[in-house]
């Protein structure tokens, strides 16, 4: 065999080889399930190729081995230590990106729900992205962040937005924060910063009144009604007594007793007037909706009807709300 025969032999092997390589990394991962994997700290290709060969997440280790150290070296990159989630539904190429560049590529829809307070953000994220909750509770606390965006209070609370997103497995907890945040300051730049100014009302304001709203009515066509009831106790110099504020102020959410609606706190709307100091959730977009442009009448108290419907009663004096909250107690005792 002459030397030109050996050559074409050699690329031809080359060629196949490379053939075969691109097919096996762009195949999906032969799990079902989602898999977790922790490359340690200073694990070579060849131990990290083991590990993900145990774990039975690879379909060729061979292959694997060879094109990470391709890869490597012509791309000049290094292993990342870390946790990564992988499933069937990303290739190997996705695989060894991720491991390269510490970057997930396993993604995960995360909803949040509207009305929730930022401990249960943290919860949701924690659970469903793989952050720690702890670390997301303190950066929503911290004053650099409060001041880079502009947020005057403790916390960011009430400034997350309430919505289904896209997330990577174990995306860096600022990053979450960062976009929680963003979707509501795109929300209120263009729809309700305008009518803000318009009503002379500030953000946190519209924020505060926004929340208590949503926690106060889960139906539609009673928010800005809802909203409209506490703007006219707020003229009259009305406390709110609104029940969320105090479930806030003692940090659960449950029945209260008469003895709740006595604690100290800035948040007890049946002790202080005007509104609390800061949000108590975060609200949907119909309930800022609401807080912006509310319903103009003269309604000042309103009360389940108790039916299961959700829906209230609102009254323009006491004499017709102490008629309303007797035909609840009515109703509930049935």
């Amino acid at each position: 065999m002459n030397v030109k025969r050996i050559l074409l032999l050699l690329l031809l092997i080359i060629t196949l080889f490379c053939c075969y390589a691109v097919y096996e990394l762009f195949r999906p991962l032969p799990v079902t399930d989602q898999i977790d994997v922790q490359i340690p700290t200073r694990t070579t290709i060849a131990k990290a190729t083991l590990l993900l060969a145990d774990k039975k997440i690879i379909s060729s280790p061979f292959i694997f081995k060879w094109t990470s150290k391709i890869y490597s070296f012509f791309g000049n990159k290094r292993l990342y230590a870390g946790y990564y989630r992988f499933s069937g539904q990303q290739s190997h190429w996705q695989l060894m990106r991720s491991i390269f560049s510490g970057k997930q590529s396993f993604t995960v829809n995360v909803v949040y729900p509207e009305g929730i307070s930022l401990t249960k953000f943290a919860q949701i994220s924690a659970k469903l992205i793989g952050i720690d909750s702890s670390e997301f509770m303190k950066m929503a606390k911290d004053d650099s962040l409060l001041k880079a965006r502009g947020i005057k209070g403790s916390s960011i609370e009430g400034y997350l937005m309430p919505e289904t997103y896209n997330f990577f497995w174990k995306q860096p907890t600022r990053e979450v924060i960062d976009r929680l945040l963003d979707e509501q300051d795109k929300l209120w730049d263009v729809k309700f910063s305008s009518l803000a100014k318009e009503a002379k009302k500030t953000r946190r304001e519209i924020l505060t009144l926004a929340s208590i709203v949503e926690a106060e009515t889960p139906t539609s066509g009673e928010r800005k009604r809802v909203a409209g009831v506490y703007i006219n106790r707020l003229k009259k110099s009305m406390k709110l007594e609104a029940d969320p504020t105090v479930q806030y102020a003692i940090g659960e959410q449950r029945h209260l007793f008469y003895r709740d609606l006595e604690i100290d706190s800035p948040y007890n709307t049946y002790k202080y007037e005007g509104l609390p100091p800061g949000p108590i959730n975060s609200p949907g977009l119909e309930s800022i909706a609401a807080a912006v442009e509310p319903e103009n009448h003269d309604f000042i108290y309103f009360v389940a009807i108790g039916d299961g419907s959700n829906e209230h009663k609102f009254s323009k004096n006491y004499a017709q709300h102490q008629k309303a909250v007797e035909l609840y107690r009515l109703k509930k005792k049935k």
